[in-house]
């Protein structure tokens, strides 16, 4: 998708990924709105409780940076609209469905194999109670096959390289085993991470996901509540104990499974009274107007508590109070100013030896406005010039 926006423009390139992860949250509320819309039969819920995730932070905050989280929640989303199908009316064709589409999640992003488990769960019990016919198992693994095309297409080559021990790892986990298995350790930066989580809460939703989960049984069936339920326990358990620094990110599939429940809640509250609906929409309609104003304020607000050193490692041009704080990042151009002094100090001919975090924004500056040619910026372990 990167390489196809870089043809439309390579000028604009870095904002065109940026945009291109807000397309993916748009197609993921769409998706949600569709997903408590069946649940409830209600479109006017689906619609305003996605309107309410909408303005969360971590969607917000997503959906302004190039990252891939934002379509593998697309995909999860997807899913969890397939599976409903599925489960209220077995066919052949979902199945299909719900395997392309995890598949293709893979390629994106290995969030999509944490709810694989309860898709397959689902299948089994389906072919045992001979609710779908015992070939559509392989109909299945051939649609997952063919969704995870792309990544398989690079395991392959790997393990034949590598081994195939050693390419599975990287596969599943690259880099981040320890994390990954992690029962026990605490992140470094969880006081940072549970002040940007708690941010998402701002709103009707969570007490909403509650009502939701209490009666999410007599709403949805057995079958469909414990389907549900135990993704988003799964989304929940990996969340919780995923100690990286920007730990707040890996939410985002969580408040999808919230917001799901969220929806269930605002379908009892309707059916219960004609106060017990306007009070819950009325909660969701504030809630869509505080988050953006709270998200404003907040920096200043913790400036006044915290002064204006607040991370150990701070960049340089960047408010990182602004940054963290506020999910809109207009005029935060703090990478692009760090990449022209930078640049600027190395001329005519110096040697810029970048982190991880810095090295990207040097080479878009030194190739998109031409800047300090002559400067080598090392990267890949490049060899050191002359």
């Amino acid at each position: 998708a990167g390489r196809a926006l870089a043809a439309v423009s390579t000028e604009h390139l870095p904002a065109l990924l940026n945009a291109f992860s807000g397309v993916g949250m748009a197609v993921a509320l769409a998706n949600l709105a569709t997903v408590v819309a069946l649940l409830t039969a209600r479109r006017w819920i689906g619609l305003l409780i996605a309107a309410v995730l909408a303005v969360a932070h971590t969607p917000w905050w997503l959906a302004t940076i190039a990252e891939v989280y934002t379509w593998s929640v697309a995909g999860l989303t997807a899913e969890l609209w397939l599976l409903a199908l599925l489960i209220r009316r077995p066919n052949w064709q979902a199945l299909a469905a719900l395997a392309l589409v995890s598949g293709l999640g893979w390629s994106v992003h290995n969030f999509a194999l944490l709810p694989l488990p309860v898709y397959l769960a689902v299948m089994v019990v389906l072919l045992v109670r001979r609710k779908l016919p015992a070939w559509s198992l392989a109909v299945a693994a051939a649609a997952y096959v063919v969704g995870a095309g792309p990544y398989l297409a690079l395991i392959v080559p790997e393990a034949a390289r590598a081994g195939i021990v050693e390419t599975v790892r990287s596969a599943l986990v690259g880099n981040y085993g320890r994390q990954v298995a992690n029962l026990a350790a605490v992140s470094m930066h969880w006081k940072a991470n549970a002040v940007l989580t708690a941010m998402n809460f701002v709103s009707a939703l969570l007490p909403l996901a509650v009502v939701g989960w209490i009666r999410l049984r007599r709403r949805l069936g057995g079958a469909l509540a414990a389907a549900l339920g135990a993704v988003t326990l799964i989304e929940i358990v990996f969340y919780v104990r995923y100690p990286v620094p920007d730990q707040f990110t890996f939410l985002l599939p969580s408040l999808a499974m919230i917001a799901v429940a969220a929806g269930v809640g605002l379908s009892v509250l309707a059916d219960a009274s004609a106060a017990w609906r306007k009070a819950a929409v009325a909660a969701c309609l504030t809630s869509i107007l505080v988050q953006p104003a709270f998200f404003a304020v907040a920096p200043d607000l913790a400036r006044r508590q915290m002064g204006e050193r607040v991370r150990e490692r701070e960049l340089p041009y960047r408010d990182e109070l602004r940054y963290w704080l506020t999910p809109w990042k207009h005029e935060e151009d703090s990478a692009e100013r760090f990449a022209r002094a930078a640049l600027a100090q190395a001329t005519p001919d110096g040697v810029i030896l970048p982190d991880s975090t810095s090295e990207h924004p040097l080479l878009l500056v030194q190739r998109l406005e031409g800047l300090s040619p002559r400067v080598a910026v090392q990267y890949e372990a490049r060899p050191l010039p002359p």
